[in-house]
């Protein structure tokens, strides 16, 4: 039994290198091309089993692996466009091997479990409960091994004497697999929510200010920049009638508003402060830069907006400015407020240039 042991932990140690090594890939996954990523997850998961097949449990001749843990943890995780090609990778590599148990290792071993796993993968790529992985596992586990009582002499003998091992070397090692992605699912979830409430504004979702600013100093292409400031017209007059919470939401659905209008331009959309709004955008001339300004003043005017189930006819004043230096963000924003101010003083939903 001891014999069993031994290389059972050996192949617990290379899945849990093969999870350390996803790991820091997913920790600077910001970093790399996403096609690159997925390449290089099912290249480590493939190379994982491979290494597998050269430590094997042997047991009077007979030789078993752990292959089954990151074929069916990964399939879970990854889905069949990551899944499959890791399959045939491992599949050509054991055929290439050869020796008498080849064809019904990779077909009860690997080909039937990865398709098992594949229908219990969810497009968001979070692992299922652990009962469920427990029993994926207690299922492939005997998709795997119970041939062999049909499969090799004195199997029904070679089962008894190793299923209990195998039966709980495979669900330790997946346990402990399944511990660790879901730890690292976890913190990766924790720093997302982090960055996202350092970059953006609490209640509309929108870049701060900030971020904002360094995201607009980062920029430096050649094609004209503007900024764009947006205030909500006599938005007090809300606040004072339907409550701060209403303004709240007329908040919320302003932003969103303005976001679905702007989205498809290259521009950054901010929050600047109290009802008002920061806009940086890149056009290819004024004449361009006039039609988008326009529209955002438009549809603002003629989108719905409800307080205590009321429609209301919300506005916009809106100031623009030449950023001629990313560099020198704030005056450009100073001009573009004071052009706000004059639309203001004009009788408000307005449009005002400091060009």
């Amino acid at each position: 039994m001891t014999t069993i042991i031994q290389p059972t932990l050996s192949n617990i140690a290379i899945i849990l290198f093969m999870y350390l090594c996803i790991s820091i890939l997913v920790s600077n996954r910001k970093s790399i091309n996403k096609y690159l990523f997925s390449a290089c997850v099912f290249i480590l998961t493939a190379a994982c089993v491979i290494f597998l097949f050269y430590l094997p449990i042997r047991y009077e001749g007979y030789q078993f692996d752990l292959r089954l843990v990151p074929l069916v943890i990964f399939s879970l995780m990854l889905g069949w466009k990551q899944a499959i090609p890791a399959l045939v990778i491992t599949v050509s590599w054991r055929l290439g091997i050869g020796g008498a148990g080849a064809v019904p290792g990779v077909v009860f071993g690997m080909i039937f479990p990865v398709l098992l796993s594949l229908l219990f993968h969810k497009k968001d790529r979070a692992l299922p409960r652990p009962f469920t992985v427990f029993m994926l596992m207690m299922i492939s586990w005997l998709i795997s091994d119970v041939p062999i009582i049909f499969l090799v002499p004195n199997g029904l003998e070679v089962f008894s004497e190793i299923h209990l091992v195998r039966m709980v070397a495979l669900q330790i090692s997946a346990f402990i697999l399944y511990f660790f992605i879901n730890q690292l699912s976890r913190e990766m979830e924790l720093k997302r929510k982090l960055r996202f409430y350092a970059e953006r504004d609490p209640l509309t979702g929108l870049y701060n200010m900030r971020y904002f600013e360094s995201r607009v100093k980062k920029i430096s292409s050649q094609r004209k920049k503007y900024i764009v400031m947006i205030d909500i017209d006599h938005f007090k007059k809300v606040n004072d009638t339907f409550g701060h919470l209403n303004g709240d939401a007329i908040l919320k659905n302003v932003a969103q508003t303005l976001y679905t209008i702007i989205h498809p331009h290259r521009s950054l959309l901010g929050r600047y402060g109290g009802e008002e709004f920061i806009l940086f955008i890149e056009a290819e001339s004024k004449d361009k830069l006039k039609n988008i300004v326009s529209d955002i003043r438009s549809r603002i005017e003629s989108t719905p907006f409800y307080a205590d189930n009321q429609r209301l006819t919300v506005t916009v004043s809106i100031g623009v400015s030449e950023l001629k230096d990313p560099n020198q963000l704030y005056p450009a924003i100073e001009k573009a407020d004071n052009s706000l101010y004059a639309s203001k003083q004009n009788g408000r939903n307005q449009i005002s240039y400091a060009m």
